[in-house]
This record gives C-alpha cells, sequence and structure tokens, in this order.
C-alpha cells in the first residue's frame, strides 16, 4: 500500500492523462477553430483598417469600416462549417470508413452537436458586433450627407450628384434626423 499523498498523486496523474487521452482531440480541434475565427477577424479587420485602397471609405464611416467587414469575414466562415457537424450522410461516411479506425476521432464524430451549438453561438457574436457596425455605418453617412460644411466627408457624400458619376454615400438625398433616433452624437 502507498501512503495517502503518493496515491492521491497517483490518481491525479492517472485521472489527467486519462482526461488529456479522451479530450485532447476535442480541445485542439475547438483552439483550431478559435485559432482560424481569430485570424480571420484580425486580418480582414487590418484589410479594411490600413489598406489604400479602401481610404475614401474609411474616411466616410471611420473605423466601423472594418469593425463591419471584419465579423462578416468570420460569419462566412462559420455559416460553410456549421452545417457539417449535422450532415448524417458524411458522419456515417467517416465513423464507418477504415480512414477514421481511431476510437477518440469515433468519440469525436459522436459530439457534433456540441461542436454545432459553439458555432452557432460564434455566429451569434459576429453578427451582433456587424449588426451594430452597420448601424454606426448608417448614422455616419446620413451624417455626412447632411453635412453643409467642407469637410471630406462633406465631399465624398456629394459625389454622383452629377450624371455619370460614381457614388461612395449610399444616403442620396439630405434625411431628417432627431438626436432621438441617433446612435451617437457627434
Amino acid at each position: 500500500l502507498l501512503p495517502q499523498r503518493e496515491q492521491s498523486q497517483l490518481f491525479s496523474t492517472v485521472i489527467m492523462g486519462n482526461w488529456v487521452v479522451n479530450e485532447g482531440l476535442s480541445i485542439f480541434v475547438i483552439f483550431v477553430w478559435l485559432g482560424l475565427n481569430v485570424f480571420l477577424f484580425t486580418w480582414y479587420y487590418f484589410v479594411y483598417d490600413l489598406d489604400d485602397k479602401y481610404f475614401y471609405t474609411r474616411q466616410l464611416l471611420g473605423p466601423f469600416l472594418a469593425w463591419a467587414r471584419a465579423p462578416a469575414a468570420c460569419l462566412n466562415f462559420n455559416c460553410m462549417l456549421i452545417l457539417l457537424p449535422v450532415c448524417r450522410n458524411l458522419l456515417s461516411f467517416l465513423r464507418g470508413s477504415s480512414a477514421c479506425c481511431s476510437v477518440r476521432v469515433r468519440r469525436q464524430l459522436d459530439r457534433n452537436l456540441t461542436f454545432h451549438k459553439l458555432v452557432a453561438w460564434m455566429i451569434a457574436l459576429h453578427t451582433t458586433i456587424h449588426t451594430i457596425a452597420h448601424l454606426f455605418n448608417v448614422e455616419k453617412s446620413v451624417n455626412a450627407r447632411n453635412e453643409n460644411k467642407t469637410t471630406i466627408q462633406s465631399i465624398l457624400s456629394h459625389l454622383g450628384d452629377t450624371e455619370n458619376e460614381t457614388y461612395l454615400n449610399f444616403a442620396r438625398k439630405k434625411l431628417p434626423v432627431s438626436n432621438h433616433i441617433t446612435w451617437t452624437n457627434n
């Protein structure tokens, strides 16, 4: 018999070892998925925040252009991914194929609904960020169109007022804006 302290250490080692064996692949998949979401968000945020191609759009919308486009890229990825865990034919094929012979991999395939729910929560988060950023975009566009000053936002908003000229601001006419309706006060 081992002393109580050594039994406790041995028990912890065995339990943690079994936990890593049983849950390691699941945790790895979740970390890869989270890493891809962080990468996509960061990459597209900096593309729309720093690229010279979007300079004038950034002047009109401010930082909310990047805040709308970065979660949009993550939404595209997660909306593509949400259906994979619930495709019965694909799961049955993978479970029964010889390429998927590991018991641990089969166990992960049986936890498909948990991953499906995680992806759904990520979609909800990115949808919220995306929608709020677009609300700020609308407000900034309408405010820029209503300005009578010679700011760059006002000048960019008046592009497209003559024929055969493209426009940048979707607000094509001055709109009455009440402070009770707007999201922020400038």
